[in-house]
């Protein structure tokens, strides 16, 4: 969904204000009379959109979250056919290339809500989400739910977060592999399915995509 479905013309003035605000100072910091100044509306036209500047970027957040969809089970199959967002179900590495390339498309949101002015606990949310996404992974690949696998959906969990929040800070301008980064982030991946004894087995293309078969391991 693009930001001027999810938001209305003057809640899209609004954000894009509060954004680019936070280039110069903490969210926190950021006063709904400067706000309004910087975007020419009236004081009342904030309030009729945003309870105040905590609820607006909890909106922007909201936002994000809905967008940055890791994985979408099998079991949702019928109903993803309905809706391309979830094509992608029952798909790991092609999701995980997905997720990564809408990090990238929002990179001009992202920056700023995971930078050093913004809200420091979205990380902490978005790793929450990424854990559940990659248990619902792991369920449909047969993983077990033994002692270790918590740990390692936290370690994986934490390296895409980490990774897309290295990514969103970097240079507006600076281009960014996609295939590259989903190659990184599915490294934990192919180490637990190639190394660990325990793991079950999983054909090349659940494990590097479809037409990877014969694919080397990175």
């Amino acid at each position: 969904m693009e930001p001027s479905e999810a938001f209305s013309e003057q809640e899209l003035l609004i954000v894009e204000a509060f954004l680019g605000l936070l280039d110069e100072k903490p969210y926190g910091k950021v006063a709904v009379k400067e706000l309004t100044g910087r975007c020419h509306i009236a004081r009342t036209t904030f309030y009729r959109f945003f309870e105040d500047v905590d609820d607006l970027m909890n909106r922007i957040e909201e936002y994000l979250l809905g967008e940055l969809v890791l994985y979408a089970p099998a079991k949702t199959r019928a109903a993803a056919r309905e809706d391309a967002h979830m094509a992608l179900e029952g798909r790991p590495y092609e999701s995980i290339r997905h997720w990564f390339a809408v990090g990238v498309k929002r990179r001009g949101m992202l920056r700023p809500v995971m930078g050093t002015n913004g809200d420091i606990y979205f990380k902490e949310r978005l790793i929450v989400r990424v854990r559940s996404e990659l248990n619902a992974m792991m369920d449909d690949e047969g993983v077990a739910r033994d002692a270790m696998r918590p740990y390692y959906v936290a370690a994986i969990a934490a390296s895409y977060v980490d990774l897309l929040h290295f990514m969103a800070l970097q240079d507006a301008d600076e281009p960014v592999d996609v295939d590259g980064f989903a190659q990184i982030a599915n490294s934990m991946r192919v180490a637990y399915f190639k190394g660990d004894p325990t793991a079950p087995e999983i054909p090349d293309s659940k494990l590097f995509g479809v037409g990877r078969d014969s694919a080397p391991l990175p």
